[in-house]
């Protein structure tokens, strides 16, 4: 075994025990089953996503937080309000994105985050882009999510060197 597999498996360990104990409040009772599950989640892990260069920047994704968190809040104020607005102010549509993100984390990221931005749901992806229906298919809807494309590829250091070329 390899020093820098070790150190990944280590890491992983820690945080999955670490989550462990938080969801199981600290209970002492939960030390049996975080003795079997910590080590089979931890192999499991390595056997998913193999440890390698990562060029997440936890920085940059920190960042996003609490924009994210802002957005997620006004998009369910902005649901609420058209559910219970009299005329019903809705224009649904599809919106077919093209993402400049490689498969793997940052695109599964970015489908779930796109769910949850105001009168948006990720829909499907494939090689070209991503699907997106929504409430109201606008220009505006179409940048906001470009815009939140761009954060997310810059946290994944997705930004200058890949994609941009591809057509």
């Amino acid at each position: 075994m390899s020093i820098s597999l070790l150190l990944s498996a280590l890491k992983r360990a820690a945080l999955l025990g670490l989550a462990w104990l938080v969801l199981a409040g600290g209970q002492l009772g939960a030390l049996p089953y975080l003795l079997i599950t910590v080590p089979a989640a931890t192999a499991l892990s390595l056997i998913l996503l193999p440890p390698g260069p990562r060029p997440l920047r936890l920085l940059r994704l920190a960042a996003l937080f609490p924009g994210f968190l802002v957005r997620s809040v006004m998009g369910g104020v902005d649901v609420a309000w058209r559910a219970f607005h009299p005329r019903l102010p809705v224009k649904p549509g599809w919106i077919e994105l093209e993402t400049r993100m490689q498969d793997g984390p940052a695109r599964a990221l970015y489908g779930a985050e796109t769910s949850l931005l105001p009168g948006t749901l990720s829909a499907g992806c494939d090689a070209q882009g991503m699907k997106i229906h929504c409430l109201e298919v606008t220009d505006r809807t179409r940048e906001r999510l470009e815009i939140e494309q761009e954060r997310l590829a810059r946290a994944f250091s997705q930004d200058e060197a890949q994609g941009r070329d591809d057509g």
